[in-house]
């Protein structure tokens, strides 16, 4: 069943914030003239909702360059295994990005499975954003038929005029709707509104 929900802009920084207070929240920031990268933050005014494909995609969270996997005691002669992850929220994830991380879920997921992968994979909340524009001359997800997303998100942001229309997607993004308790529910005119961006 599909279920939608509107954010209006005004509440957009309550929302953010109150996210960022329940758990540690990642975003795409301004860093330069035409860069933009994936950081934490814990104020709506640091994230670019309009940004161009990143420095580094949102996939460094899930495939972190260096990881420590096996720690070892040399006069025990024993090892452990080691899994590192933070429990986090990634807001402002692009379709583009969200198929990329779908493609890493079903290699990392299937025979050999990388547990390290699953756990950290487990551990992060996702909330898409749609691309109403293209991200610059070289990238649009629409020219590779990427811009409306095939699942991979807990949450679905679509922004339009005064308010975002959100898609639910799973429980954890229900649970986010829950705790953040600034959405309506959306009506029919609201989705008739989406039809036409």
């Amino acid at each position: 069943m599909e279920q939608h929900v509107i954010l209006q802009k005004s509440d957009f920084d309550n929302f953010i914030e109150r996210l960022a207070k329940i758990q540690k929240l990642i975003a795409p920031v301004k860093k330069g003239v035409k860069n933009f990268t994936f950081q934490e933050i814990k104020s709506a005014k640091d994230i670019a909702l309009r940004y161009i494909p990143t420095i580094l995609p949102p996939k460094k969270y899930f495939m972190p360059s260096r990881e420590e996997l096996v720690e070892y005691n040399k006069s025990e002669s024993q090892w452990n295994a080691v899994l590192e992850y933070d429990k986090i929220i990634i807001f402002g994830v692009h379709t583009c990005d969200l198929a990329g991380i779908q493609c890493l879920n079903m290699v990392f997921t299937e025979k050999p499975k990388d547990i390290n992968y699953i756990v950290r994979k487990n551990k992060i909340g996702i909330i898409g954003l749609e691309c109403n524009d293209y991200c610059d001359e070289y990238a649009s997800c629409a020219l590779m038929d990427n811009d409306f997303p095939n699942g991979g998100y807990d949450l679905f942001f679509t922004e339009l005029k005064d308010h975002f229309i959100v898609h639910i997607n799973t429980l954890i993004g229900e649970e986010m709707i829950e705790k953040t308790k600034v959405f309506k529910k959306a009506t029919e005119e609201n989705m008739e509104e989406k039809k036409y961006i």
